[in-house]
């Protein structure tokens, strides 16, 4: 080996090395699930619909909340509808505040 060569040995990974590449790959996954609630479940007509809303996006569970409006229920029901057929989830809705907000729990899924 030349001199200023190193030999990559699992000794090099420091455990802080493992759980920032762990962070990152789960960070990165909750990104793209965002990404595909935002394109496939939500959609861009229903979020212009929602206006103003904030989605939480976890592995297990995902909250989207809206304000209060006249139409809010039908839109989130869509949501809901749309939830169901790509997950077979359930999901939750609720008062928060000024606020009305969505619990997707996504189920399980066997390997």
């Amino acid at each position: 080996m030349a001199e200023n060569e190193t030999k990559n040995t699992s000794e090099d990974l420091s455990p802080k090395t493992v759980d920032e590449d762990i962070f990152n790959e789960v960070n990165k996954f909750l990104k793209e699930k965002e990404q595909y609630i935002k394109d496939s479940i939500i959609g861009s007509r229903v979020m212009e619909e929602l206006g103003e809303f904030s989605l939480d996006v976890g592995i297990k569970k995902t909250y989207l909340c809206a304000q209060e409006s006249e139409n809010v229920y039908s839109v989130l029901t869509k949501v809901i509808e749309k939830f169901i057929q790509a997950y077979g989830g359930t999901a939750t809705i609720y008062p928060k505040g000024e606020q009305i907000c969505l619990e997707l729990i996504t189920p399980k899924r066997g390997v």
